[in-house]
């Protein structure tokens, strides 16, 4: 009997192997394609003040995933900042490329439109109340990727759609012959707003990383298209901003402030030159929506301009909070996986100790998982379990010795109970067991949602390595007793 229940518990630490990486990629499909229910945003410091002047003709050039350290070493940037106020511009969270500028444009946080990731998913239909859409004649020019200001409701928004795919731009070539040429003729037009959008430096910063030759080139190149359109149009309202920045080895989306915060100015009529502190991406929305006469959503918690340098944001203002109920039910999971750990520990040695090796071993060898770092969304997640490795053999150690000194059931809650919690406390934190049940919402928050990719993974290896002890010993306990001795009856007759 006590085989039999070993064998048992094997198959099911078995079948949670096989499972538990395959709703990890059900969570990375969720995170990555659908949107998020709408919540609240981030509370901003409160103030009153006046709001900008309209100007008659407004220009806005986004660098795309330009670190605020890199922009400040560019010379056209600097030249242009220092005819008006430069401020530092915290995105909010995720730092994803259109989430972002979907709040530049509408004034409403990724929070309030739910609109979280989105990898090359455009919206259908685009944005319909932002600020764009307000402005006749708007014109919008990107560089690459242009489902994102297709996307932004802007009147005019080049490169046009590939018809097979909307995602994708129709002559990709020859639109990267032709765009900064357009680009330049949009800004010297009397259209009340342009938008231009660069990609080049978002682009080298996936390839090679923020630190490298390649993402400081790219940056160059951007600094000398920025300097030829401000020279096209000297006497426009310039906005120069980024929507996130970049890891120095390549990747962003997460809440580092590295990414989250970014450089911005805002120069040309009426703006007196100064420098302040951090606002946040709803107050350069109100700006650019005071520039141009537009009207934001009542729900906008965006500040006019002066209000917002005079009370800058803390470091994690920014950042939603986590609500109460997902973060209690949380909580209460986690002390229930450490209360039965504890229950079928016996010896110190029993307690899940690979678990805590193996979390160490990830951030010490990769580093601290968040939605930036490109390993929690690899499908096989190589990168993470070549580090943890190691830390298995302790729940196969644990789980073998253990089987001498107590029942299997016990073996297996004191190995698996915390592990197990502790990942359904992280999926209840994020809000991820609508999706991993196959619902088509995206459940991002702040780091729980990159903690989980690993934590899957890890937990699932771990179930193997206790399966594997199971078996091994069992193994050992069918084969390796000694035979009993013949009965008496059987020996004489042998005689």
């Amino acid at each position: 009997m006590p085989r039999l229940v070993a064998i048992v518990l094997a198959v099911v630490c078995g079948a949670a192997a096989w499972l538990l990486p395959h709703l990890r990629h059900r969570l990375i499909e969720a995170v990555t394609t659908y949107d998020a229910a709408p919540s609240d945003p981030a509370p901003l410091p409160a103030g009153s003040g006046p709001a900008l002047a309209p100007a008659p003709r407004v220009r806005v050039v986004l660098v795309d995933g330009l670190a605020a350290t890199t922009a400040a070493t560019l010379p056209a940037w600097g030249e242009a900042c220092k005819r008006g106020a430069t401020v530092t511009m915290d995105v909010g969270f995720p730092t994803i490329s259109l989430p972002v500028e979907v709040a530049l444009w509408s004034g409403l946080t990724q929070q309030q439109t739910g609109i979280v990731f989105r990898s090359d998913r455009p919206l259908v239909p685009p944005l319909a109340h932002g600020i764009p859409a307000q402005v006749p004649g708007s014109i919008a020019i990107a560089e690459s990727h242009g489902y994102i200001v297709r996307s932004l409701g802007f009147a005019d928004a080049e490169p046009a759609a590939d018809r097979a795919d909307p995602a994708q731009d129709v002559d990709p070539l020859g639109w990267g012959n032709a765009w900064e040429d357009r680009a330049r003729a949009a800004v010297a037009s009397d259209a009340r707003l342009v938008f231009v959008h660069v990609l080049r430096v978002d682009s080298a910063g996936h390839r090679s990383g923020r630190d490298s030759v390649a993402y400081r080139t790219a940056a160059a190149e951007a600094d000398a298209i920025v300097g030829e359109l401000v020279g096209a149009a000297p006497d426009a309202r310039w906005f120069l901003l980024s929507d996130h920045g970049h890891l120095p080895g390549g990747g962003h989306g997460g809440e580092e402030r590295a990414v989250r915060q970014v450089q911005a100015c805002i120069a040309g009529p009426g703006i007196a030159h100064s420098t302040g502190g951090v606002i946040s991406a709803v107050d350069m929305a109100r700006a650019i929506a005071d520039s141009v006469g537009a009207t934001l959503d009542r729900a906008s918690r965006g500040r006019p301009l002066s209000v917002a340098l005079a009370a800058p944001l803390g470091d994690l203002d920014a950042i939603p909070r986590l609500a109460l109920g997902p973060g209690a039910l949380a909580i209460a999971l986690v002390a229930l996986g450490l209360a039965a750990s504890s229950f079928g520990v016996r010896r110190w040695w029993l307690a899940p100790w690979w678990l805590f090796a193996g979390c160490a071993l990830l951030v010490a060898i990769r580093g601290e998982p968040t939605l930036s770092t490109p390993m929690v969304y690899a499908p096989a997640g190589r990168d993470m379990y070549l580090a943890w490795l190691p830390a298995l053999a302790l729940a196969v150690a644990a789980t073998w010795f253990g089987l001498g000194r107590t029942t299997a059931p016990r073996v297996v809650v004191a190995q698996l109970a915390l592990p197990v919690l502790a990942t359904a406390g992280c999926a209840a934190a994020c809000g991820a067991w609508p999706a991993l049940a196959g619902r088509e919402v995206a459940p991002v928050v702040p780091r729980f949602t990159a903690y989980l990719s690993p934590l899957l993974l890890l937990t699932a290896h771990g179930a193997a390595a206790v399966a594997l002890g199971l078996l091994g010993r069992t193994v050992r306990s069918a084969f390796g007793r000694p035979s009993r001795p013949a009965p008496a009856r059987s020996a004489r007759a042998a005689g």
